[in-house]
């Protein structure tokens, strides 16, 4: 699933209200300070249940 909102709209505060609630973990990923092949190394190791929650996506250009 993917959540959009505004800036400074309690996204991380929603995030962390999930993760609590399910026992999940979360990761929380900076996109201006990542390039793709560690991105892509990460999504890699994951476990099959957690949240994402991806930091400055507006940076991303095509």
């Amino acid at each position: 699933y993917l959540l959009y909102r505004p800036s400074r709209t309690r996204k991380l505060s929603l995030s962390l209200s999930i993760t609590s609630y399910f026992s999940l973990n979360i990761y929380i990923l900076s996109l201006s300070t990542i390039n793709k092949a560690s991105l892509k190394s990460l999504f890699n190791k994951l476990l099959s249940y957690y949240i994402i929650l991806l930091e400055d996506i507006n940076t991303i250009s095509s």
